[in-house]
């Protein structure tokens, strides 16, 4: 009898092996399998991503085979390593310019799988992990764009997608309105690129040499004499005739007859800069011509201009009335 008690629970547990069933302490059948037994590791940062946290391991990994954990190539991704984070986050994929990492399914350049320091699983903050792609000299100038400045690269551009080039959050001037006055591009003339949304004509968008972030050199003085190097961001566009020829019929149409009166006003010893009489964006008069001119000490000079079909009339607080006409000069009382 002493012999049976023994034999009979350890025949009864081989009965049980060969039907399938194994015995586990505690009825842990009930329980889900916990990975953190072995991998103890996996939230070392203060941001753990959701379904780690959650100890949701297989909405990530799936077991191919029996041989985990000893096994190599019995634990994987549920599908693609590329495709993996597109299957919950699918919405960060859909518009039409993508981030290259996104684009690759290379979101571990950018994010932690598991845990993390930073926000969003970042494994360094804006603007330092652009940096780890983005040459960070590129990005920096005499004058920098306080976004740039901030290190929020962000307020501009979007981390996975667009509708936009460069990832931009807006198009064009729509993107520098996030920011800046629309009323900068509002009046009764306005100038072609800002008209256009074309802010990137004569801005640099990050940071450069120039005040105002310019791509080229605007004097602010009110007085320059005139050469073909004297305002350069003007002169990416306009033809510097339109100011050097003193007789002409084509360059600008500010001229009495054929007497250029740009090259008048730019050409004396006291001669007027471009920013004297012109507002660079937009302005309540024709041609963007200032209504009144600062830098005078306390004294704003008003300017009233008048354009008719032909030519048109100045009035100046530093001169009398004068009126020109293309087709037929005006003489000068």
């Amino acid at each position: 009898m002493r012999h049976s008690l023994v034999v009979y629970p350890l025949a009864v547990a081989l009965y049980l092996l060969c039907v399938g069933v194994t015995l586990t302490p505690g009825d842990a059948l009930a329980e889900p399998f916990k990975c953190s037994i072995c991998h103890k590791d996996l939230i070392r940062g203060s941001v753990p991503h959701k379904p780690v946290a959650t100890g949701r391991c297989l909405d990530c990994h799936q077991q191919f085979n029996d041989n985990h954990p000893m096994g190599k190539d019995s634990m994987g991704f549920k599908v693609p390593k590329d495709k993996l984070c597109a299957t919950c986050h699918g919405r960060l994929v859909q518009k039409p310019v993508l981030h290259k990492p996104v684009g690759l399914g290379q979101c571990t350049n950018c994010h932690m799988a598991h845990s993390a320091e930073v926000k969003s699983l970042l494994k360094d903050p804006s603007p330092t992990l652009c940096f780890r792609c983005h040459p960070q000299d590129h990005f920096t100038g005499a004058f920098t764009h306080k976004p740039v400045a901030d290190g929020d690269c962000l307020a501009c551009h979007d981390a996975h997608q667009s509708e936009s080039k460069s990832l931009l959050r807006k198009p064009g001037s729509e993107l520098c309105f996030m920011c800046h006055d629309r009323k900068l591009a509002m009046g009764k003339s306005v100038h072609q690129p800002v008209r256009n949304g074309d802010c990137v004509n004569c801005h640099q968008i990050h940071g450069g040499p120039y005040r105002k972030l310019l791509k080229d050199d605007y004097p602010t003085v009110l007085y320059k004499p005139f050469s073909y190097d004297a305002f350069p961001i003007c002169f990416r566009c306009h033809d510097p005739k339109l100011a050097a020829e003193e007789k002409t019929d084509r360059f600008t149409k500010f001229r009495n007859g054929e007497r250029n009166l740009h090259a008048v006003h730019v050409n004396k010893t006291k001669a007027r800069s471009c920013r004297i009489c012109h507002n660079p964006h937009a302005e309540v008069q024709e041609r963007l011509i200032y209504p009144k001119t600062e830098g005078f000490g306390t004294w704003e000079i008003p300017i009233r201009f008048e354009a008719t079909a032909t030519g048109g009339g100045c009035s100046v607080g530093c001169h009398r009335t004068l009126r020109y006409d293309r087709v037929k000069a005006i003489e000068q009382q």
